[in-house]
């Protein structure tokens, strides 16, 4: 068939245009865009084209928007290689391929590319609403498909779209024992992308504001499951950075520590694990870490050393990864919330804990000097700076307002005393520094919503918090929390809980789900919701080699790959015996109409005359041979076969009476012949 000849059935080009905009769109605020523009061109002028207005684009044209469409794409990333070039350059593909489908061939490259820019959805986004959007999508390219071999199927579009859901619905159960028994490997979507996104979340570095900010953010960070009960709320510490350089305003982590610890691949000091003597309940949990782009991790205090190679538990108790997270990870831990640090604060480590600008916050520095010596030892040093926060008229804001960048913790002792967790974290290791006692600051996240439908921990931006450690001879790093002098309702319920006369919880996010919590119902369907999207995260774009090995192993006592191709084989037969079964039960002769039934009453009537009517023989063809082997009934026969062609082939209402008419008038005229 010439390509001239062809012409791809309305019902099914419609379906391809439909899929092409649905599959597009989820992508449109990734792509440049000039190749949304180059997308919604080429489904224009394929649309102009089958109304004949328009003509195919020449040999020279397709060179050239190739060639443009090709080289553009790298130019807008910087980069040739990368998973969202890749996918610009699928849609470009995707695109022109449509204005010159000429042939069948070329419609089912158009619909494989279709297929294959599903996919790519994955990539970025792997949550439910996602996934039953993309099996709608996949609905509408198998519409097309099947659309291209149903050349009058334009007449009834839906009922195509009705065989493309039945289709694939058939293929559910297949497509579960394939994602359930099929060797697992690293699924597609992990791969990283290649762009270092904004991802709001703790930084490097701390400034009187910088997590604050995090508060006006409802953005989950992580969600920890628990194998038991979790701990409580108050003891809920997620440990994130620790910070030990300050230059009067800023506080950041020691960055040589971090080249000589993660970067290298390796723990700096080795041993320090076995100078730690645990006490109290352990905890295990798994962790699904939503992308930061940054090396470290969360955990509770104190986390043992996993054999995962992928990260690495350094000195000072956090977790870091070998590699930025670029993607949603998972992550197994144990931890012990009560511990005693047996070793010695090596003099290295204790220089770096106790040093101080000396040009800067002169009054907090003198302070603390002269409340150590009527102190007399750090543990009645810490106490006093709380008591200090707790008798003063010290508030616990999000607002705390402007404050002296060279000076800043004077500025907030002295002068303000308005402040956020990170402004008493701050204070509190400054003075206990210049105090001579060794002071660090962790940043990470207090607290978490708890879901008892699922058992897990969901933690998110607002929960951002700042707290200090400090060395306590013969008990080691001891947590420290100056917020809870002042606001101990942060720590044992919240921030909500802390700001609510200020109403500045999610200020800048009227919207947020979050911040009608006081609704119960509201609250409790959001739970449910999220429960579900857990466990869809957990089972399905989790569902590692070694989940498939654990769930498999409760079972059966060999999970080699050829014991799964042969559970596969056999639940492939078996799904496939059950659908048989189904449709057989399903085939049910069709009702004969009334037109039909006195069409078969006469062709049973010419049967039992010795003239039977062939398989497959057309009324048509039937009668002549009837009026061949009959002729004195040629009269009656075409009065029959007339008014049967009639009603059943053009349609035509009215004629059932004359059908009956006839085929009596037939059966008296043979009685008398």
């Amino acid at each position: 068939m010439s390509a001239a000849a062809y012409q791809i059935p309305r019902n099914s080009l419609a379906w391809m245009l439909a899929a092409q905009v649905a599959v597009i769109a989820p992508h449109v605020l990734r792509l440049p865009f000039w190749v949304v523009g180059v997308c919604l061109a080429c489904m224009v002028w394929r649309v102009m084209v089958f109304q004949g207005r328009w003509s195919f684009p020449g040999r020279w044209t397709k060179t050239l928007l190739v060639i443009s469409g090709f080289a553009a794409v790298p130019l807008a990333y910087d980069q040739i290689y990368g998973v969202e070039p890749a996918v610009s350059l699928l849609m470009v593909a995707f695109a022109l391929k449509l204005i010159e489908m000429h042939e069948k061939r070329d419609a089912y490259m158009v619909i494989l590319l279709g297929y294959f820019v599903c996919i790519t959805e994955f990539l970025f986004e792997q949550s439910i609403p996602y996934a039953i959007y993309m099996f709608g999508c996949v609905t509408m390219v198998t519409t097309a498909l099947i659309g291209l071999h149903q050349t009058q199927s334009h007449l009834k579009p839906f009922k195509t779209l009705k065989s493309a859901s039945l289709l694939l619905l058939q293929a559910v159960p297949l497509m579960v024992i394939l994602f359930v028994l099929f060797p697992r490997i690293s699924p597609l979507w992990t791969v990283p992308l290649p762009s270092d996104q904004a991802i709001s979340g703790v930084t490097d570095r701390m400034t009187p504001g910088s997590v604050a900010s995090l508060t006006e953010s409802d953005e989950l960070v992580f969600k920890a499951t628990f194998e038991g009960p979790p701990p409580k709320f108050k003891d809920l510490y997620w440990r994130g950075l620790v910070l030990t350089e300050f230059d009067g305003s800023t506080w950041t982590q020691n960055e040589e520590f971090l080249r000589r610890s993660v970067y290298r691949y390796r723990q700096v000091e080795p041993g320090w694990v076995e100078g730690i003597e645990y006490r109290g309940n352990t905890f295990e949990y798994d962790i699904i870490m939503e992308p930061s782009f940054q090396n470290w991790m969360f955990s509770l205090m104190v986390p043992e050393v996993p054999e995962d190679r992928d990260f690495v538990i350094l000195h000072d108790f956090r977790v870091a990864s070998i590699r930025k997270i670029r993607q949603r990870i998972r992550y197994q831990l144990t931890s012990h919330l009560d511990f005693t640090v047996q070793e010695e604060l090596s003099p290295f480590w204790r220089y770096r804990y106790l040093r101080l600008p000396e040009d800067n916050n002169l009054r907090t520095a003198a302070l603390a000097k002269e409340m150590f010596e009527s102190a007399g030892s750090p543990e009645e040093m810490s106490r006093r700076i709380q008591i200090m926060f707790y008798e003063q008229e010290f508030v616990y804001t999000l607002q705390p307002g402007a404050a002296d960048r060279d000076d800043s913790i004077d500025s907030f002792l002295f002068d303000s005393q308005r402040g956020f967790c990170e402004h008493y974290a701050s204070a509190y290791v400054f003075m206990m520094r210049a105090a001579g006692v060794p002071a660090r600051i962790v940043v990470g996240y207090q607290g978490g919503e708890y879901n008892p439908n699922g058992n897990y921990v969901a933690v998110r931006q607002f929960d951002a918090h700042a707290w200090a450690e400090i060395w306590l001879e013969g008990q080691g790093w001891v947590r420290v929390d100056p917020t809870m002098a002042v606001a101990p309702e942060r720590i044992e319920r919240g921030l909500e809980a802390a700001v609510q006369n200020e109403d500045t919880f999610l200020a800048n996010s009227p919207l947020s789900i979050f911040r009608y919590r006081q609704l119960l119902w509201l609250t409790e369907l959001r739970l449910q919701i999220d429960a579900v999207a857990h466990y869809w995260d957990t089972w399905v774009v989790g569902y590692t080699p070694e989940m498939q090995t654990s769930l498999l192993g409760r079972y059966f006592d060999d999970v080699s790959p050829k014991r799964l191709g042969t559970l596969m084989l056999a639940g492939f037969f078996l799904v496939l015996f059950v659908i048989a079964l189904f449709l057989l039960a399903k085939r049910t002769r069709m009702p004969l109409s009334a037109t039909d039934m006195s069409y078969l009453q006469f062709c049973k009537g010419m049967e039992k005359r010795g003239v039977p009517r062939l398989i497959g023989e057309g009324p048509l063809d039937y009668q002549a041979r009837l009026i061949e082997q009959m002729p004195t009934l040629e009269n009656e026969i075409k009065a029959v076969t007339e008014a049967y062609v009639a009603v059943n082939y053009r349609g035509e209402s009215g004629r059932e009476t004359m059908l009956k008419k006839a085929v009596r008038v037939l059966w008296l005229r043979t009685l008398t012949t």
